[in-house]
């Protein structure tokens, strides 16, 4: 069995749609032949089995020069939440200069203890490849530093655009960031001796900038579990509604998404038809002006807001859901969220708000369900019309069985062994 050094920066007891990438790829590649071994941060604790399960961690300079500080925002604090707490406020002069002035990201603290730990590694280790992935980017300078030093196959993947359509646009406008990121960028995409994107047009992106890098540029997207729902059926009665079912932070649009297109949808519906069967059921965190947008709608008796549950009662409320929704925001091609895969597991119909992106491409390619503009209220209210008819009507979608053995953890993990494989030879 060969060893692959997996470089990441989001790993347990941090919990983000990346650590769930990462977590199921080391899951599933000892059946494919590769035995994984995690190089991450430190800076978010550890855990009790970090020894026997292979995880080395890392410390960060700038968290330890800040440790005290940290230490007060951070307190009380669960450690998987941690990572969304920051040091200083992005809103602060101290933490704009911070964010402006740390290339490509500020988790640049982590690269150098990250390349010491990594060579030691690799000295007692003897993997036989390098994995990194992103963001942040941080991630693929150390990688490409342990790849020049040790002369190891290195395979990088970018779950976010770098410089195209990166999480926070803003922080790359200046041009001397963007010179110095294009800089890395090119570094990273011609030195790896693989690439892995999420989504297609991430690769289609970088394919057109770096053509010479074209043919060793791989999509392999997020997926879902078979394993968590395997289990699971519907439990929810018959109640005489249609319940849409939306599992996550609503407002977590990362490029200026807004809730306010689908709640005037709803609206626009239930004037079309009072008494209406529709309720939609929104689970995760959510703020007091979406509440109050609900409010000023006359929605109170339609939108119902519960607090964020475990991600098992997440699933289940999805398989108890008759149809589910996705927000995405205007305008971003290559957004195709971790959301997306779970609701694909649970086989509900899916109600996309996306348009001209990846995923409505995914949405469209099976047939399984309905996409929208997610700025249009009125064509919002005409989906959600047709999506209710056809349910029930009782319209099959065969597209799921399809869509199942393609997004399947287990599968993906098996493709990314093949890049894995060429890499080698």
């Amino acid at each position: 069995m060969k060893t692959v050094l997996i470089v990441t920066h989001d790993w347990p007891p941090v919990e983000t749609a990346g650590t769930e990438r990462i977590r199921k790829f080391v899951q599933y590649l000892p059946e494919f032949g590769y035995r994984p071994l995690v190089l991450t941060t430190g800076r978010y604790g550890m855990l009790a089995n970090d020894a026997t399960a292979g995880v080395f961690r890392a410390s960060d300079l700038i968290h330890s020069l800040f440790r005290p500080l940290r230490w007060r925002k951070a307190r009380g604090v669960a450690p998987e939440a941690q990572i969304r707490v920051a040091t200083l406020s992005g809103q602060s002069l101290p933490g704009r200069l911070r964010d402006q002035l740390m290339a490509p990201d500020t988790k640049l603290g982590w690269l150098l203890p990250a390349v010491h730990r990594g060579r030691e590694v690799i000295a007692t280790q003897q993997p036989a490849l390098l994995f990194s992935s992103s963001p942040p980017e941080t991630t693929h300078l150390i990688a490409l530093r342990l790849h020049s030093a040790k002369g190891l196959p290195w395979v990088a993947d970018l779950r976010d655009g770098w410089l195209f359509e990166p999480p926070n646009p803003p922080l790359r406008q200046a041009v001397w960031r963007r010179a110095w990121e294009g800089r890395l960028e090119r570094q990273v995409v011609s030195q790896a001796t693989a690439v892995v994107t999420v989504t297609a047009p991430i690769a289609t992106d970088l394919a057109a900038r770096y053509p010479a890098a074209g043919s060793k540029i791989n999509v392999i997207s997020n997926g879902f579990d078979g394993a968590d729902f395997a289990a699971l059926s519907r439990q929810r009665p018959a109640d005489g509604h249609f319940l849409l079912v939306y599992t996550g932070a609503l407002a977590a649009s990362r490029q200026g998404g807004s809730a306010d297109a689908l709640f005037d949808g709803v609206a626009e519906l239930v004037r079309r038809q009072p008494g209406s069967p529709l309720r939609l059921q929104i689970v995760g965190n959510f703020s007091e002006t979406e509440k109050q947008a609900v409010q000023g709608r006359g929605l109170g008796d339609v939108v119902e807001f519960v607090p964020p549950v475990s991600r098992p009662e997440a699933y289940q409320r999805q398989v108890d859901a008759d149809a589910l929704l996705l927000v995405t925001a205007p305008g971003v091609r290559s957004v195709a969220t971790s959301k997306l895969f779970d609701y694909i597991g649970a086989g509900r119909p899916i109600l996309a708000l996306a348009q001209d992106n990846a995923a409505a491409g995914i949405v469209q390619q099976d047939d399984l369900g309905i996409t929208v503009a997610p700025d249009d209220p009125a064509a919002i209210a005409a989906a959600l019309e047709k999506l209710m008819q056809q349910c029930q009507t009782g319209k099959a979608w065969p597209g799921f069985e399809t869509a199942r053995k393609r997004y399947d953890r287990r599968e993906l993990t098996r493709r990314l062994a093949q890049v894995f494989d060429s890499a080698i030879f």
